[in-house]
């Protein structure tokens, strides 16, 4: 199945997240884990969440078809 534009930056969205937690729960890297934050906040915002939801890295989409049709912002 192609990924659509919206499937990719939600897949590197959750790759980023993943990546940071992992760093911070290792205690690893906090240069690298600023960066990471950095780019989840540039991608989040542009997929439509707001700082709150950013923050506690609370982020949800709704699939159909197996691909994401929209973020869930509310």
């Amino acid at each position: 199945m192609r990924q659509t534009s919206l499937d990719r930056q939600w897949e590197e969205l959750m790759n980023l997240c993943r990546q940071e937690s992992t760093l911070k729960r290792e205690d690893r890297h906090p240069k690298l884990v600023k960066l990471l934050a950095s780019q989840i906040e540039k991608l989040a915002l542009e997929l439509g969440f707001d700082s709150p939801q950013i923050q506690q890295r609370e982020f949800r989409a709704e699939r159909s078809a197996g691909h994401i049709v929209r973020m869930l912002t509310d």
